[in-house]
């Protein structure tokens, strides 16, 4: 589910050539892709759709609205796109005998909040979550463990980057257009290439990772200075730390 986002055509190009996937999503996407158009929020679209379908071995589910993250007034819609779908969609499953027999959910690191005076976040650390995005996150977190613990992945991705999608390292060192760095550079973050996702999940599918909970990201961390010269920036304006701070 999402299988059009950006994750979702990364793990449908990756598993199809192995695997038989059903690709479902709320638009349509690439014409060479055959997508179930599937409103997650309409109830009575997921009955019909649990009606007709097979019985899936593993459900990977991506759905997510993420955008910004949002604000405290934006709680109710994020919540309806986090939680609601993942719940509406395995409640019509149970109740018709078709729930999977694996559960990849995608979450995110977000859900420990962001202290500065943290740099390392394990599984056991303390969630705050304080963005909408990942309240909800965590609260569908929380729905599975409740009711599917014993056949959940619950995967909490680093921000997520590729060689064509930069997003998530631009929002780190560029602002206005112009590169920057805070303090001398030297701080350190985490990032997921989309790579490990594709492996994380081969591995699930394959019975090589018990399920869980588990942080996502590549085997390095890195320096903001490393990101900077990574993107070739020529001029770069420094903020102070304890402005940051």
């Amino acid at each position: 589910t999402g299988s059009n986002g950006f994750i979702g055509s990364h793990l449908y190009s990756q598993l199809e050539e192995q695997s038989s996937v059903t690709s479902i999503d709320f638009d349509d996407g690439p014409s060479e892709k055959d997508c179930i158009n599937l409103d997650l929020t309409d109830i009575n679209q997921i009955n019909h759709f649990a009606d007709s379908c097979n019985h899936f071995d593993v459900l990977i589910f991506l759905v997510g609205l993420a955008h910004a993250k949002g604000k405290g007034k934006d709680l109710p819609e994020f919540k309806k796109v986090n939680y609601q779908t993942l719940v509406n969609l395995l409640s019509v499953l149970k109740s018709n005998n078709k729930i999977p027999d694996k559960i990849i959910f995608s979450s995110t690191i977000s859900v420990y909040g962001e202290k500065y005076y943290q740099s390392v976040y394990g599984e056991d650390s303390v969630k705050k979550p304080f963005s909408p995005y990942a309240v909800t996150k965590l609260e569908a977190e929380q729905y599975l463990l409740d009711n599917f613990a014993e056949k959940s992945w619950i995967l909490r991705f680093a921000p997520v980057y590729s060689r064509d999608f930069l997003l998530n390292i631009n929002r780190r060192t560029r602002m206005g257009g112009r590169f920057y760095r805070v303090g001398r550079g030297a701080r350190k973050l985490s990032l997921c290439n989309i790579q490990n996702i594709g492996v994380a999940s081969e591995s699930i599918i394959k019975d090589k990772v018990p399920a869980d909970i588990y942080n996502l990201s590549d085997s390095k961390e890195y320096t903001y200075d490393e990101l900077l010269w990574w993107q070739k920036a020529n001029w770069v304006f420094s903020i102070p730390l304890f402005l940051v701070r």
